[in-house]
């Protein structure tokens, strides 16, 4: 994100708003892991974010915090329309284009007339209002711990916030395993 996009959204974010956030179909460990990570974050700092999933995520997965807490869209579509039609932002997780999210969902999105969130780690970024984009970080959840300590925030990591993020990386870096792990992924684990 370069630095005017980061301070307007900064700024944006200084006061409570409705915040919605989602993650990419069929969601992995670093798409779960990011948004509730997020989300921990954002009730945190005294917004009102919902997780909107585009459609069920694997079992293995249920016990991250917060997951009780998350609409699935091909399920709750009228409460998760809702959520979005009220939101303020949208913060989109771990894909790089709406295509990404199922056409049902990809259809009420691009209708949608506020700004976007993408924080993302895959190459070819579609474009949207303010974008951090990364294509040699090993999970969005690594970025989504970064964007925290841009916004000066690191002092408000709990263990339900690190459980999610370290739950994505793991399962992105295959369990640390893939060349992506670098020694910046250890520090942030750490």
């Amino acid at each position: 994100m370069i630095l005017k996009q980061f301070i307007e959204l900064q700024s944006f974010l200084e006061t409570p708003k409705n915040i919605v956030i989602i993650g990419h179909r069929n969601p992995d460990g670093d798409a779960m892991g990011a948004t509730l990570g997020l989300c921990h974050y954002l009730k945190k700092k005294g917004h009102n974010p919902t997780v909107v999933v585009p459609n069920e995520y694997p079992k293995f997965l249920h016990w991250l915090p917060g997951s009780e807490n998350t609409y699935r869209f091909d399920w709750q579509n009228s409460q998760s329309q809702r959520a979005i039609n009220a939101s303020d932002i949208i913060f989109l997780l771990d894909f790089n284009a709406l295509h990404r999210v199922g056409h049902d969902m990809q259809n009420t999105l691009e209708s949608y007339q506020k700004d976007f969130v993408l924080i993302d780690h895959h190459q070819q970024p579609d474009e949207f209002s303010y974008m951090y984009s990364d294509t040699e970080m090993c999970s969005t959840c690594q970025m989504v711990y970064h964007f925290i300590e841009k916004m000066g925030d690191i002092d408000l990591l709990d263990s339900d916030i690190a459980t999610c993020l370290y739950t994505g990386i793991m399962t992105d870096t295959g369990s640390f395993r893939f060349r992506s792990t670098t020694s910046l992924t250890h520090r942030v684990i750490a």
